[in-house]
């Protein structure tokens, strides 16, 4: 069910310093299964084309904007480091932290001493959990999709996190992973399993950071199975420093009467590249994709979705919602896909984008590839500034100019915010729409 891959190479193709030598770095003293699990991801990176800027995926997004080959392997102490609580740590159950001094795990309200809830890093997953391991890790994607990066990171992933929700766990304040790169010219390559069993209820939110003026590349892979009636929602910020630059893979395979929220928030940074896939493969599985984007000072921000629906009676709904000034460039690619046979398929792809100035630009490609019948799939995107009308409305009532200007951005946004389960994430979205809008 490939969407548009492209002819495998002969010989290998690799990326800056992305080689046999720094598989073999990597796989040294790891756990026999993870070391598998990188060669088989190497195997396939290394057969799948470069990423042209002729190929379609990166006609709008030059990727020789990454500078991949400038960029080695951040270093991340084996110790344990010493947990340092923010203040908005207490909204959370678990919180991680990953920076240049080390990995440190809070499990700041218990939920882990029962056993019913595993968070872990990846080689201890190996040792504990190996069974379930093999058969989730690199699992998440869609059968068949050539996914270049994703595979890079699966070879190479320098962090690695485990979550493994028993049946009926339900976490009330979720779980909070925190990355901040300050090594300059260094790639930080997450990774992170996430595997629900059935009738589980649970968050987990994802931030990256990184100080401004530090030259810094994130390439992360992100892989979510959910059992019948489980309901996960995952949500990503990156909120990098201006010479941040990011590639993200999100993928999610759903089952049946489970929910999947995937929301991705892209407001820091100097580039980025997101993909979010998700194939809702068992009757009545679900999945809901969000995500908001503000690109401003010559940021270029380029979101893809692939819905994916092999399985009959299913449904996904994507909303994505953003806006440029100041030279800012966004780019939105969706394609919904429906294989033979899924009938009952109901489907929508929304991108909606504010142009706020004559020196922003914002590109939308929705697209269908349905290969069924007795189905019900639609896309849309909008385009314009402010509504006049609406700012007419407001101005005749009292409210300055500014204000007026300032609460129409945010209640186009609120729409996807108001979607994210973290009270202090909606509230710094909130202040850096502010920030960059101008107030």
């Amino acid at each position: 069910m490939p969407t548009l891959n492209l002819p495998l190479t002969e010989t290998p193709s690799l990326l800056g310093g992305f080689d046999e030598n720094l598989l073999e770095q990597s796989r040294k003293g790891e756990h026999a299964l993870l070391q598998a699990k990188r060669t088989a991801a190497f195997e396939s990176y290394s057969q799948i084309p470069n990423p042209d800027r002729f190929h379609e995926e990166y006609r709008r997004m030059d990727p020789a904007l990454f500078q991949i080959a400038k960029f080695s392997p951040m270093q991340i102490p084996e110790a344990a480091a010493t947990y340092k609580a923010l203040a908005e740590d207490t909204n959370y159950d678990v919180v991680i932290s990953v920076s240049s001094e080390g990995i440190a795990v809070e499990d700041c309200n218990g939920v882990l001493t029962d056993g019913n809830l595993v968070v872990m890093p990846l080689d201890q997953a190996a040792r504990e959990h190996s069974t379930l391991l093999e058969q989730s890790l690199g699992a998440g994607m869609v059968p068949g999709e050539q996914r270049k990066f994703l595979d890079l990171n699966g070879a190479f992933w320098n962090v690695g996190f485990f979550i493994y929700a028993k049946k009926g766990v339900d976490l009330k304040g979720g779980i909070l992973i925190r990355y901040h790169n300050d090594q300059a010219d260094t790639v930080l390559l997450p990774r992170l399993v996430v595997v629900a069993e059935s009738l589980t209820r649970f968050a987990i939110a994802e931030q990256f950071t990184s100080p401004d003026n530090v030259k810094t590349l994130c390439i992360s892979g992100r892989e979510l199975l959910l059992d019948a009636a489980a309901d996960v929602k995952l949500v990503s910020l990156q909120d990098w420093g201006n010479e941040g630059l990011h590639i993200g893979e999100d993928w999610a395979r759903v089952k049946r009467d489970a929910k999947v929220n995937l929301f991705s928030m892209t407001v820091g940074g100097k580039v980025s590249k997101m993909t979010v896939g998700c194939d809702v493969c068992e009757p009545n599985a679900n999945a809901y994709l969000g995500g908001m984007f503000f690109a401003d000072r010559d940021q270029h921000f380029d979101q893809k979705t692939l819905q994916f629906h092999s399985s009959a009676d299913t449904y996904s709904n994507m909303l994505y919602k953003g806006a440029v000034k100041d030279n800012g460039y966004s780019v939105y690619q969706g394609i919904i896909r429906a294989l033979k046979n899924c009938v009952g398929v109901d489907s929508y792809q929304t991108n909606n984008n504010l142009v706020l100035d004559p020196t922003a630009r914002a590109d939308s490609l929705p697209g269908l590839i349905i290969d069924a019948d007795e189905l019900a799939c639609s896309h849309g995107a909008t385009f314009g500034n402010i509504d006049q009308e609406q700012l007419y409305y407001l101005r005749s009532r009292g409210i300055p100019e500014g204000e007026a200007r300032r609460m129409l951005v945010m209640g186009f946004f609120d729409e996807v915010i108001d979607r994210i389960p973290f009270e202090n994430m909606q509230d710094h979205l909130h202040a850096v729409i502010e920030r960059k809008f101008g107030v």
